[in-house]
């Protein structure tokens, strides 16, 4: 570059090299403003493309349902519309394979298989699917399934647009079952016309059967005229001829007999002419139901009917005509059939005399029998009576000999051996003396033993008053009166307000004080005795319950626990003579009731026994 002056002014001179330079740099500004500018309407663009994208993307979410899988078929993403169609949380189905909503069999079969391979392989899926949501319900799609390839071309997910068409569906398969209906329904109409048809059929056959036995009658009728014309020249002629109106007469019998027998035929085809015509108005009411379906049919059915109608009416009057003509030949008969009607009348009449004579003999028979029947049975009770009056005379005996004659060894035992105690002490060492006070305390035993026994055989004698009794003040009554032993707890009673009930006050009072003592026997080795009583009201029956926290038993023995002289414990632990609960069971049995118990060795028992819940 030189600068050179002209005129005063200085010029600037540029070199080739600069000039090229210069023009090179203008030419750079000019692309680089280009570049900026298509950069600038790319970008533009791209921005178009983006919103255009969302768009279909909002508008795909908000109407379709759809779900992104990696190329191992596990769950990326699912839309809200496919997880409300499906009942899931996103929860459940990230991460998950896409067997879980598939029919399980469906996912180990080999075609399920192909078709992930098919879709790895880039081969469009479209078509119907169906899928299991997460209640069970089968739900149906309709659309498919589309690889997603990264900006190298590769396919890295697989996108799957569906629509729920389980409504269509479900409605498409409900027409189908519906023409498989009509169809049916088609072959039943076919069936019912055939059917119809042979009825027809069958009905021309019984009017040609009519019509032959009309021609039957009319011939019988044009005999009938002919006998009538030979009988009208035959009375004719016995006015005339006296001599043979006998024999004639005979004839004439004769000839009624055969009118008679005639009129019967004609009755038997009236009678079938009858029944047809039954049979046809049953066929017609048939037709009626039918023609609610087959309107068509029946139209024409309708306009035959209406055709052997009028043949019907014919024969109608044809048969009028033919009982008229019957009638003026029956009145020529009529004397000689009011005079059989007579002789039948009272043949009828002896008849029924007789069967009525029949049946009052059978009748007196039978009250014969039952008469002799019960006399039978009352001597029968009679005789129980006598017997079971015996048995409890015996019985009362030997409670009697029971209570005296075996008392009397014993009190005599038990003097004596208290003498040996008393008077010849010195006399005898520690051992005998032992072997006396055992003598002494097995005839006490056995004297309790006895007196229990005659208890227990009395409840069976005992007359059951009715009463009804205030539980909660027997109750009471019953613990104020129990007494003590030595060795054992005072008890602690939890009673709760008891209810009300029916029986004998007495024997209802033994049952208290027999479970009570029992409760308290029971837990003397307890550090207390505790005893809780309770009552229970249903609807026929009140249900008492006393509970203790005593021994207890094994309910392996229960089957002896209610048992004469049954013991579950040793005589050296508890003290007893096992009759207890056997009268405590007779005592509630014999108010129909029933007793029970439940228990667990060493942790207590509990006893219950109910009564019936009258209402007074």
């Amino acid at each position: 570059m030189s600068i050179r002056e002209k005129n005063g002014d200085k010029e600037i001179i540029l070199s080739q090299k600069e000039i090229l330079q210069k023009e090179k740099t203008s030419l750079l500004f000019q692309n680089k403003e280009k570049q900026e500018a298509e950069i600038q309407n790319l970008k533009q663009q791209l921005y178009a493309k983006e919103q255009q994208l969302n768009n279909h993307i909002n508008a795909v979410d908000s109407t379709n349902a759809s779900v992104e899988f990696d190329l191992e078929g596990y769950i990326l993403s699912a839309n809200k519309n496919f997880l409300e169609i499906m009942g899931y949380s996103k929860i459940d189905l990230i991460g998950k394979h896409h067997s879980l909503l598939v029919d399980p069999a469906y996912s180990k079969s080999n075609a399920y298989q192909l078709f992930w391979n098919n879709l790895k392989k880039g081969i469009y899926q479209k078509d119907e699917f169906i899928r299991v949501a997460k209640n069970g319900s089968m739900i149906w799609f309709f659309g498919s399934y589309n690889l997603i390839f990264d900006t190298m071309g590769k396919p890295y997910k697989i996108l799957k647009i569906a629509t729920d068409i389980t409504l269509a569906k479900t409605q498409f398969l409900q027409l189908a079952v519906q023409a498989q209906e009509k169809e049916k329904r088609a072959s039943e109409l076919i069936i019912a016309n055939e059917e119809l048809a042979f009825q027809n059929t069958e009905k021309e056959k019984r009017a040609a059967e009519l019509i032959i036995a009309n021609k039957e009658l009319k011939f019988q009728n044009t005999e009938k005229e002919k006998r009538a014309a030979e009988l009208i020249i035959a009375n004719k002629e016995l006015k005339f001829q006296n001599t043979e109106k006998e024999k004639r007469a005979a004839e004439l019998i004769i000839a009624n007999k055969e009118l008679k027998f005639q009129n019967e035929q004609k009755e038997k085809r009236a009678s079938e002419l009858i029944i047809a015509n039954k049979e046809l108005a049953f066929q017609n009411k048939e037709k009626e139901k039918r023609a609610a379906e087959l309107i068509i049919a029946n139209k024409e059915l309708k306009f035959q009917n209406e055709q052997k109608e009028k043949r019907a009416k014919e024969l109608i009057v044809a048969n009028k005509e033919l009982a008229i003509q019957s009638k003026e030949k029956e009145k020529r008969a009529a004397e000689l059939i009011i005079a059989n009607k007579k002789l039948a009348s009272e043949n009828i009449l002896k008849e029924k005399r007789k069967v009525e004579k029949q049946k009052r003999a059978a009748e007196l028979k039978v009250k014969n029998l039952e008469l002799a029947f019960q006399e039978k049975r009352t001597h029968e009770l009679t005789l129980a009576n006598n017997e079971l009056k015996k048995a409890q005379e015996e019985l009362e005996s030997f409670s009697y000999s029971v209570s005296h004659d075996l008392r009397a060894p014993i009190r005599a035992i038990n003097g004596y051996t208290q003498i040996l105690v008393e008077d010849h002490t010195d006399l005898i060492d520690e051992d005998g003396k032992k072997v006396l006070q055992s003598i002494i305390n097995n005839s006490k035993k056995m004297g309790i033993l006895i007196d229990d026994l005659l208890s227990f055989s009395k409840l069976g004698r005992k007359e059951v008053s009715s009463t009804n009794i205030n539980m909660t003040a027997l109750l009471n009554g019953v613990i104020s009166e129990i007494t003590i032993e030595k060795g054992e707890n005072t008890p602690i009673f939890e009673i709760d307000e008891l209810d009300h009930a029916n029986g004998d006050p007495s024997l209802i009072k033994q049952v208290w004080v027999n479970l009570i003592s029992n409760a308290i026997k029971y837990s003397k080795y307890k550090p207390e005795t505790r005893i809780k009583i309770t009552s229970t009201s249903k609807k026929d029956q009140i249900i008492y319950s006393i509970k203790d926290w005593g021994a207890g038993f094994d309910m392996a023995y229960y089957d002896k626990l209610f048992g004469v002289f049954q013991r579950l414990h040793s005589q050296d632990e508890f003290i007893g003579t096992g009759i207890g609960l056997a009268i405590v069971q007779k005592i509630v049995n014999r108010h129909y009731g029933t007793v029970w118990a439940e228990s667990k060795l060493d942790a207590g028992a509990n006893f219950y026994f109910s009564l019936p819940n009258i209402k007074l």
